[in-house]
């Protein structure tokens, strides 16, 4: 039910994810990135391995802003808008309607300082950005009705991993969660226009 208040074992998965997230973003600031050890993480965390590998991949994905809890999220609300609505306005409601998990998060400013002193971390988010695609196709391939392997689910797809990216490299977290909703606002209003350059 919309805006159901989630359950206690809904209440402790969040708080031991955002404890983990937490735990490697302030080890990663510290330290080396390198040598920075999921048994580094889940000792700071006070969690095991095994609960760490239940929420993340590795340990570069404990970093990231966008996870595969939010993938799913993502795609679910894609599924299930209205079959009238063109491709890239349900895209874009359905990204409207994961913001708050999204925003749910904590630790924006130490996750940019990171990504600022150390850049390569960067390219490690390519990871889940392509996760992420690889999901969006299969939903608006069903959608549209195209063959399977067809162009446009894939060009759409790459279209919304480049503007939450995008967004995020350019949203300052003083601004809130809602300077970076309207910073994605601005990239689809930019795509919807054919990337037209805009005014001075």
């Amino acid at each position: 039910m919309q805006g159901a208040v989630p359950g206690l074992r809904e209440r402790k998965k969040a708080e031991t994810r955002e404890a983990l997230r937490a735990a490697a973003i302030r080890l990663f600031l510290e330290q080396d990135p390198s040598t920075v050890t999921v048994n580094d993480i889940c000792e700071a965390a006070r969690v095991s391995r095994r609960t760490f590998f239940n929420y993340f991949e590795s340990k570069e994905a404990a970093l990231f802003a966008w996870d595969q809890r939010l993938t799913d999220e993502f795609a679910s609300k894609l599924a299930t808008r209205p079959s009238h609505e063109p491709p890239l306005t349900a895209l874009r409601r359905a990204m409207d309607d994961t913001m708050p998990s999204f925003a749910a998060q904590t630790g924006w400013h130490a996750r940019k300082e990171l990504f600022g002193v150390s850049p390569e971390l960067r390219t490690k988010t390519l990871h889940a950005v392509f996760r992420l695609e690889d999901r969006l196709v299969e939903v608006l391939t069903d959608r549209i009705g195209c063959p399977p392997g067809s162009l446009y689910p894939r060009l759409l797809a790459a279209a919304i991993g480049s503007i939450f990216r995008s967004a995020f490299i350019t949203w300052n977290p003083e601004t809130g969660i809602e300077g970076l909703q309207a910073l994605i606002d601005q990239a689809f209003d930019h795509l919807a226009t054919g990337l037209a350059v805009p005014a001075s």
